[in-house]
């Protein structure tokens, strides 16, 4: 019968990776010691993988005797720890695949990943696990989920921003179009209140700011932003992350979507008043809200 690791783990100390990792990486008894230059070469990692791999196969009852409980714990710790170790060597040989030119396509293809974009989030997830190399810690796993969500529902409200792009282009152009924007927006009741906050004072009833809101210029800005992209579209160029046409694509989503929150800014009676405009108004609000139901349903 095979001896087994019999050192045990310090009763105070179980969760200790130091122990832990000794345990794990001390010889098979009777087996040949191997040569290797120094305790970082591959050999250790050889060593603790035999160590391991006897106290999972005594785990499914294949070896015997069974597996002591401190050999046990201390395989459970060095699953993570390894796993942190590989995880860290993926980071930095991604890191240095990137800087050599080879393709998100190339990369995903030899980590047996779905595709490009699965190569890009495993690369994002995996620098979001480490810390930064200016000392920041990384974030914690609530915050990286509600990142993740948040670049999924931004995708998505995107997404539906292209998909209804000529019905914000309209609504935009017929909005950006009404010849005293400008002053239905400074005599707004929104904008009473911020220029008494920006005073320090109570709102006025009647008095108009001085100071105009820059909403109005910014929705034309926007809406003569996207009439340039569409009149003369962006070269396309392959830069080797993405797909010419893809990347096109995301810059046309990205100002339509833009267009589309500056027109539900519209949508509220506080911030204009479009109650002579019966037809506009209806269409702001009728887009406000199928946009709002369309993120509900996301949820």
């Amino acid at each position: 019968m095979t001896q087994h690791l019999e050192r045990p783990l310090d009763a105070g100390r179980q969760h200790n990776r130091t122990q832990a990792w000794a345990l794990l990486a001390e010889k098979t008894p009777g087996a040949q010691r191997l040569p290797r230059p120094d305790s970082d070469s591959p050999g250790r990692l050889m060593d603790i993988a035999r160590n391991y791999d006897r106290i999972c196969r005594r785990a499914e009852g294949l070896l015997h005797p069974d597996a002591t409980e401190a050999e046990i714990l201390a395989a459970l710790l060095g699953i993570r720890m390894l796993r942190e170790k590989l995880e860290h060597d993926e980071l930095k040989l991604t890191t240095l695949a990137r800087t050599k030119k080879i393709t998100w396509a190339r990369i995903a293809q030899w980590q047996e990943l779905s595709g490009r974009q699965a190569a890009e989030r495993r690369h994002l997830q995996l620098q979001r696990s480490f810390t930064r190399p200016d000392g920041s810690e990384p974030s914690t796993q609530h915050e990286r989920v509600e990142y993740a969500r948040g670049l999924r529902r931004r995708r998505a409200e995107r997404q539906w921003a292209l998909d209804h792009a000529k019905r914000i282009r309209r609504v935009a152009a017929q909005l950006a179009a009404v010849s005293n924007l400008q002053e239905r927006v400074d005599s707004s009741h929104e904008a009473r209140i911020i220029h008494a906050i920006r005073r320090g004072e109570e709102p006025p009833q009647q008095q108009t700011p001085h100071e105009p809101l820059v909403w109005p210029k910014a929705l034309r800005e926007c809406v003569a932003e996207d009439e340039r992209f569409r009149r003369t579209p962006p070269p396309l160029v392959d830069d080797g992350l993405n797909e010419p046409d893809w990347r096109r694509q995301q810059q046309e989503a990205d100002i339509v979507h833009r267009l589309l929150g500056l027109i539900c800014y519209a949508a509220n009676l506080r911030n204009i008043d479009l109650s002579d405009l019966p037809d506009l108004a209806d269409a702001i609000f009728d887009l406000h809200n199928d946009s709002q139901q369309a993120a509900k349903s996301r949820r």
